[in-house]
């Protein structure tokens, strides 16, 4: 499987998988709003069995800046927003307790100095299961749910999503360990009730910032079998936040390294 890293106020889009043991580093671009950022990303994933792992996504934040533009006057500015620093920050498990369905424990914490956004902790429990298609087509599919920890008299609302998947090898020899890999994820997510400002009467807590989205991922990358271990190369293309029928807001690229382990 091919790992794309990138956490910028939400988690990294993956595909569905089983537990298994790697270490991912990701170099990423980031455009979201009209800022332009770069990240240093990175994940570990430990399965001492095929049946459970336990993992960790993390990415630094090296710099950001905001870029606007009136293009009928001509004003264009460039503002270095001093972001650097960790970004949101997760900690998570995989149990697969028969060899196709599993469950994702996951808890995001608060972010450090390169996270402007989502400053909340957040619960997430995902069922999954895996079917291999084939012996080069492994095929994902899982659902989510979210909850979040009231800070600072803010409750955000809880969430759910679906997130579909595949990761096909092509080109690809067995003996050799040696190939391409190419990976897709499709995530839909919604929000199911509004959060919650508790600082104000009840009757004005609703936030009303209900809203459904999208976001999808493409990774294409090589593996080279003659280390040790499968190593790999590749390169990632997301649209980070976009509306069911609507203009997405939010692209990513990133170059990433992959070494796979046993």
């Amino acid at each position: 499987m091919v790992l794309s890293l990138s956490v910028f106020a939400t988690e990294a889009l993956k595909p569905v998988a089983p537990p298994e043991s790697y270490i991912s580093v990701g170099g990423i671009a980031d455009l979201r709003d009209d800022v332009y950022s770069a990240d240093l990303g990175w994940t570990v994933e430990v399965a001492p069995c095929n049946c459970f792992s336990v993992y960790t996504d993390m990415s630094y934040r090296f710099v950001s800046y905001e870029w606007d533009a009136t293009w009928t006057d001509q004003n264009h500015e460039a503002l270095n927003l001093h972001v650097n620093g960790l970004n949101e920050s997760f900690v998570g498990m995989k149990f697969f307790p028969i060899q196709y369905f599993g469950i994702d424990l996951s808890w995001r914490f608060l972010p450090g100095e390169g996270g402007q956004t989502e400053r909340f902790e957040r619960l997430g429990f995902e069922p999954m299961g895996v079917y291999p298609f084939s012996r080069n087509l492994l095929l994902g599919l899982s659902g989510q749910y979210y909850t979040f920890v009231e800070r600072k008299n803010f409750q955000p609302g809880e969430e759910i999503g679906v997130k579909a998947s595949f990761v096909w090898k092509f080109l690809w020899d067995r003996v050799e360990r040696t190939g391409w890999k190419v990976d897709y994820a499709f995530l839909y997510r919604k929000r199911i009730s509004e959060s919650k400002n508790l600082n104000m009467a009840k009757a004005y807590q609703d936030m009303d910032d209900d809203y459904n989205g999208i976001r999808m991922k493409a990774a294409v990358s090589h593996v080279f079998g003659w280390f040790p271990f499968p190593f790999a190369l590749g390169l990632s293309a997301e649209m980070t936040r976009g509306y069911l029928f609507g203009f997405e807001t939010g692209h990513r690229m990133e170059m990433f390294i992959r070494a796979d382990f046993p």
